[in-house]
């Protein structure tokens, strides 16, 4: 081991308190302003240096605090749609209370017109998308219907649109609100009904499903229910939206009549 020349070491102290002296004198001579500039500059640098290294470390830590994890099941929902050849329920209402009487209305006007005449569609289909938040594989394992429908519901003419529609067989998906017990029934295009589709999704590899929900003889409200599993955990996700989703069967109607009046 060699040992640092004294003489050298003393000079290297020497040169440091002569630096250190300059220093003082010159931050002493200086204004209250040029003061202030330098902690603000020294001050900007070090919440530069702390916010690159930590900010995105703390951005997604505030995430999994804040909001969980970014993953799971997301479902896009359209609007419901009410089908005219099926027809709308007016509780308390004859037909000539309907103002005005709908073969005065446009065919393509005619849902709007229920709708201010207080009427309630028999039947409603909603579509709606499942896909995943993240590529991580989301497992939907069944459709649970709900279905609060009204036993005294007041009854009243019922009136459906004639208008033909060539339809081509295809498979669909539906559930009857008052039936006893709910189900979700999946039919194939020659009206046979299968097992309930398992689906699995992510957030690029999504599935659609359109559902139609019809009542016998009531009011009713109805929602649905999808229960789905990842990393071995149940979870579920409803889709409701109270004031919309209502169907009524047309056994509550006292009157039939079609929409051009007879």
């Amino acid at each position: 081991m060699t040992q640092e020349d004294p003489a050298r070491v003393h000079s290297h102290a020497s040169r440091h308190a002569r630096l250190h002296e300059k220093a003082k004198r010159w931050w002493r001579r200086q204004s209250p302003g040029v003061k202030g500039l330098v902690f603000s500059v020294i001050g900007g640098i070090a919440v530069f240096a702390v916010t690159e290294w930590l900010g995105p470390a703390m951005y997604h830590l505030g995430q999994r605090i804040f909001f969980g994890e970014q993953h799971g099941l997301s479902i896009d929902v359209d609007e419901p749609v009410a089908s005219s050849t099926e027809g709308w329920v007016f509780g308390g209402k004859a037909y000539g209370d309907l103002v005005p009487p709908p073969n005065q209305v446009e065919h393509e006007n005619l849902e709007s017109w229920a709708t201010e005449n207080g009427g309630t569609t028999v039947k409603q289909t909603l579509s709606f998308t499942l896909r995943g938040k993240s590529d991580k594989p989301v497992d939907v394992t069944w459709l649970e219907p709900k279905a609060d429908c009204d036993p005294n519901s007041t009854a009243g003419v019922y009136v459906w649109d004639p208008t033909h529609y060539s339809r081509i067989p295809q498979s669909y998906t539906y559930f009857v609100a008052d039936a006893e017990p709910l189900k979700v029934v999946f039919m194939d295009a020659n009206g046979k009904e299968v097992k309930s589709p398992k689906y699995q999704v992510k957030e690029d590899d999504k599935e659609s499903v359109s559902l139609s929900v019809s009542a016998t003889s009531h009011r009713c409200i109805w929602s649905i229910v999808v229960h789905w599993r990842m990393d071995g955990k149940d979870h579920e996700s409803r889709i409701s939206d109270s004031g919309r989703y209502i169907v009524t069967g047309t056994d509550a109607a006292t009157q039939t009549r079609r929409t051009d009046g007879r």
